[in-house]
């Protein structure tokens, strides 16, 4: 009883089927373009080729477009025929039986490479976790170092996680977050230590809203920091010290006589002092005032008379800029275009 089995799908070309063997199927090609260029030429020549009487163009006309189309076709037939004759001949080779079809027209070698690449594409991403736990965990551990050196803290904290939840590393996870924590820390108490550096410049300069300003600042970029809680309170304890310092020199300098340095002094203590506290200094400080209005007095008094122009149009002029509102203010201001004049001409006159 013959046999019936149909060819396997991969069945390889018989011994006598030469024809569709590579190596006929190449043949084939090489005739299939003979005759595309033949009939090429024969377009090409026209009448010379084409026995027609003279004046039958339309019938030459229409010959030579076929020529053309039947050579085009029998062109893309020989060039698809060589391209099918190629590629059988590097599967099968020539004769269409060389190589094993165990291999499926492959060598031995490649098939087992995409056997393997097939296999690592189908592997699910649990089992890839699983083959790769080991190199995934080291390059966790690796990064999370570089994040902690780099004072990237969040991000290292994400990658702990990722340790401790996804691989079950739960010891080295709290390693990795105590030094986290303890880097985090040290970093902020750098970054606290300049912060109150700064406000403590600030405060030396007695530039007391402007420190508590700053200090308000440094508490809400720290708020974990209990080195920052008492910030506002010493602004306000500086505040509060230099003013009574103020008080202290003024009183002194208002007893040995001092009224210009009273005076200096008094101008400051002004922005400090309320109504309430200012009280307790209004008699020394109209004291004070009264003595530094008197002297100005008398030295413009003698300036005049010693006729020092130059000199009397300088204190006059202090006496109308701190005494504004005063008799002797008025009385000098009357005088003090005369007084200008006269400087000038004992200025010429001491130039020549």
């Amino acid at each position: 009883m013959p046999d019936t089995t149909p060819n396997p799908p991969d069945a390889r070309p018989a011994d006598g089927d030469s024809l569709s063997s590579p190596m006929g199927i190449l043949i084939g090609a090489v005739l299939v373009h003979l005759l595309a260029i033949t009939a090429f030429a024969v377009a090409s020549l026209g009448q010379d080729a084409i026995d027609l009487p003279e004046d039958d163009g339309t019938t030459r006309t229409v010959i030579t477009v076929l020529l053309v189309i039947i050579g085009t076709i029998l062109a893309v037939t020989g060039t698809a025929l060589l391209i099918v004759g190629s590629i059988r001949w590097a599967m099968f080779g020539g004769d269409g039986k060389s190589a094993p079809a165990s291999t499926g027209g492959l060598g031995a070698d490649a098939a087992d490479l995409l056997r393997s690449i097939n296999e690592r594409l189908l592997l699910s991403e649990t089992a890839k976790r699983i083959a790769y736990r080991h190199e995934d965990i080291e390059t966790l551990r690796n990064t999370v170092r570089e994040d902690i050196s780099k004072h990237r803290f969040d991000a290292a904290l994400i990658l702990v996680a990722e340790l401790s939840q996804t691989y079950g590393q739960l010891e080295e996870a709290e390693n990795f977050r105590d030094q986290i924590t303890a880097a985090r820390m040290a970093e902020q108490e750098t970054k606290v230590t300049a912060a109150i550096a700064r406000l403590d410049d600030i405060l030396a300069r007695h530039e007391f809203e402007r420190g508590l300003r700053e200090a308000e600042k440094i508490q809400r970029l720290f708020p974990d920091s209990e080195r920052v809680r008492p910030l506002v309170q010493r602004v306000a304890q500086s505040k509060e010290a230099y003013k009574h310092s103020l008080e202290r020199e003024f009183l002194a300098a208002s007893e040995r006589d001092d009224v210009d340095k009273a005076i200096e002094l008094l101008k400051e203590l002004d922005r400090y002092l309320s109504e309430a506290e200012a009280e307790p200094f209004r008699e020394t400080a109209r004291g004070v005032i009264g003595k530094k209005r008197d002297n100005l007095g008398v030295q413009f008094k003698i300036a005049v008379h010693d006729k020092e122009w130059l000199r009397a149009v300088r204190v006059g002029e202090q006496i109308i800029q701190d005494f504004p509102n005063t008799k002797m203010s008025n009385e000098v201001r009357s005088m003090l275009d005369l007084l200008r004049e006269r400087a000038a001409g004992q200025q010429a006159a001491h130039s020549v």
